[in-house]
């Protein structure tokens, strides 16, 4: 008797570290915790990407040695560029992690400044007055809603981003969007209205896709620091 229990208190040991060495070595990619100095890093080099994509150059080439574990790790990342408190750019190329995230931080930091459609590319005159955000985004959670009341009462303002599929195209909004729309109802018209569909086009079935996410954002301290 005393045995067995002490093969089942083994056993459950066993398993204890089993599951903490999976938490401590085997992270979820694209998880969002970064270091202070990682963020200095990633903010260095979008900042130099953004210097070159102005001046029509190529990617920049990062030292290999700079880049840590943690930004050679998978990840998916909105790089948003700001003129004062105006956006002057806003991009992520696939909310799926696909490639390294130091790599992702460069490849939408070159379409912010140069592929949104709404703004002209920048100029190298405007890059010492822009301020870089990084966002790098978590795991998409699909909302299951039974109608349109059901979906507004699921999302979470000021925490989650969305994002909205619908046959006519996709839609995304950063959690900061929320302090622009604050309402559940017109952020989720705002989304229709990105795509230049009907601001009421979610409330009407076949309804859309909705995704949240969570973001981990950093910013510039000031423009060019």
């Amino acid at each position: 008797m005393v045995r067995k229990r002490e093969r089942n208190l083994w056993h459950i040991a066993l398993t204890i570290v089993a599951v903490l060495i999976v938490l401590l070595f085997y992270r979820r990619p694209g998880a969002l915790e970064i270091p202070d100095a990682d963020q200095r890093l990633l903010l260095d080099w979008a900042r130099q990407q953004l210097v070159a994509t102005a001046s029509g150059e190529d990617a920049i080439t990062v030292p290999f040695e700079e880049i840590t574990n943690r930004l050679q790790q998978p990840g998916a990342a909105f790089v948003s560029l700001y003129q004062g408190d105006r956006l002057r750019g806003c991009m992520i190329d696939a909310f799926e992690p696909h490639e390294p995230l130091y790599r992702n931080v460069l490849r939408n930091a070159t379409l912010a400044a140069a592929a949104d459609a709404r703004f002209p590319p920048v100029t190298p005159d405007e890059v010492a007055d822009l301020r870089i955000a990084i966002s790098i985004v978590g795991e998409l959670v699909e909302v299951l809603f039974d109608d349109p009341d059901d979906l507004v009462g699921q999302l979470a303002p000021g925490q989650d981003g969305v994002r909205m599929t619908l046959e006519e195209g996709v839609s995304a909004y950063l959690p900061e969007i929320w302090a622009t729309f604050p309402d559940p109802e017109e952020f989720l018209s705002q989304l229709c209205l990105k795509q230049g569909l009907d601001r009421d086009r979610w409330r009407r079935e076949p309804h859309p896709r909705i995704e949240t996410f969570r973001t981990f954002t950093f910013a510039d301290v000031s423009n060019g620091d």
